[in-house]
């Protein structure tokens, strides 16, 4: 579960900035609140903003603190991502933490970076109503050496004490993170928090496309049986998706001969090969002795109730937009997954959008976390979230930092109505709108 995630000094964010998915003392929707370890989170979060108040910038400050960690390091300098419209902040370093339960343990992982260098990096156990418990920590001094300050359960053995060492001296380069040296120090709680963080925790972006459904909808029959019965709830149009099998040779013919072979090589070695398209992607794999191509596709049902098959990108703006969200869901549902979607309302029809939220929102079953931004007030529906699931982020007026502030900061009444008193400016992260004949449009006709 995501806990809680801090910013400071990067694209938008100025000063240090939090955002949490702590639940408050509403009695309200019971059913959204999960256990983590000592405090209770909320299932969802809705992020209200205008156009260019920081929304975006949020969901890039996770994503880059993700990349990071995947890549093992900086691979280039951060200084062109701090806060601009500061001068004090260009000699400031960029500064993440992220805090998570991983069954039932709860732990905060940081880093700050200057340049291309990690200033500071740390984590730790949490311990919420007692002392925190150190996992590491990392400092870099001024003349470049790294210090690094670990639990003495992961540095027993001689073998355990001389890779610190070495790690010191030279092993670990001034742009990369110790989170990075997995492999090295085999330690079992800094594998889990680099999955958790890099696997655990997926973006959608209003660009992402469709390239993860042909290997659940050929390999799990409840994965299918659930995509099929959303877009029929929805009425879409698509009575079913299916899978086509076409013939490796026809379908990458004569002109992708190294493609082709470095294709075979990775099944070969055992690997299917997963290959994004405008489509909804495909799947090569040997079946049979014979290389294969699998796709997804879409069947409707013509005059006489026959079935027609159609290519994904054939589908409406709005299908298509449903269909990225289907793995999304169904990883939210099911797999205790964290997914954070920018513009959720894009493409989607605002009744449609309000249905399959409403529907998400209602299932007692989840296991996971849904955090999206959107400009539809329609969700703003207390019979559909908590006070404490809906947040706002609006950019100051003296220096244009973004801040973040929760509906439940406002204690609202739980009979109001929450969408009217947004559009009247009430809880503030709206554009300002000036007065049309402000404008002096008439003076510019040609």
């Amino acid at each position: 579960m995501l806990i809680r995630f801090v910013v400071n000094n990067f694209l938008s964010f100025n000063e240090e900035r939090e955002f949490n998915m702590l639940a408050g003392s509403f009695k309200t929707h019971k059913h959204h609140v999960y256990k983590a370890g000592k405090v209770d989170v909320l299932k969802a979060t809705a992020i209200y903003g205008a156009n260019g108040a920081g929304k975006s910038n949020l969901i890039k400050a996770i994503e880059f603190l993700q990349d990071t960690v995947r890549e093992g390091g900086l691979l280039q300098s951060v200084n062109g991502k701090k806060f601009k419209l500061d001068k004090a902040n260009a000699s400031k370093p960029v500064s993440f933490e992220i805090e998570f339960s991983i069954e039932q343990i709860i732990y905060a992982y940081g880093v700050s970076f200057d340049y291309n260098v990690v200033v500071e990096e740390w984590l730790y156990e949490s311990g919420v109503t007692k002392e925190d418990k150190l996992i590491f920590e990392r400092k870099s001094t001024k003349s470049g050496k790294t210090n690094i300050k670990i639990a003495d359960k992961y540095r027993r053995t001689q073998k355990q004490k001389l890779l610190i060492e070495l790690l010191e001296e030279n092993l670990l380069k001034a742009n990369e993170l110790l989170l990075g040296k997995t492999a090295e120090l085999k330690i079992d709680v800094l594998i889990s928090v680099k999955r958790k963080i890099t696997k655990n925790i997926v973006i959608i972006h209003p660009g992402s496309k469709i390239h993860s459904l042909v290997p659940p909808l050929t390999s799990s029959s409840k994965f299918k049986k659930f995509a099929n019965d959303l877009l029929n709830t929805f009425d879409t149009g698509v009575k079913e998706l299916g899978i086509e099998t076409i013939d490796f040779e026809k379908y990458f013919g004569d002109d992708d001969d190294e493609l082709k072979k470095e294709i075979i090589e990775h099944i070969e070695a055992g690997n299917d090969v997963t290959i994004d398209t405008h489509a909804g992607g495909i799947v090569v794999t040997k079946e049979k002795g014979k290389y294969i191509v699998k796709k997804v596709v879409s069947h409707h049902l013509d005059s006489d109730s026959n079935k027609v098959q159609f290519e994904l990108n054939e589908e409406s703006d709005g299908t298509q937009r449903l269909l990225d969200f289907i793995p999304a869901f169904d990883g939210m549902l099911h797999h205790g997954m964290t997914f954070i979607i920018d513009e959720i309302d894009q493409s989607l029809h605002p009744s449609l959008l309000k249905s399959l939220v409403r529907k998400i929102m209602e299932d007692e079953k989840t296991s996971g976390q849904m955090i999206f931004t959107t400009h539809e007030s329609n969700l703003l529906d207390l019979d559909i979230f908590r006070q404490d699931e809906i947040w706002f982020i609006e950019k100051n007026k003296q220096l244009g930092g973004s801040h973040l502030y929760s509906l439940s900061d406002f204690k609202p009444r739980y009979d109001l109505d929450i969408r009217k008193g947004y559009l009247k400016g009430r809880f503030g992260a709206i554009p300002f709108l000036a007065h049309l004949e402000d404008l002096k449009w008439e003076t510019n006709d040609a």
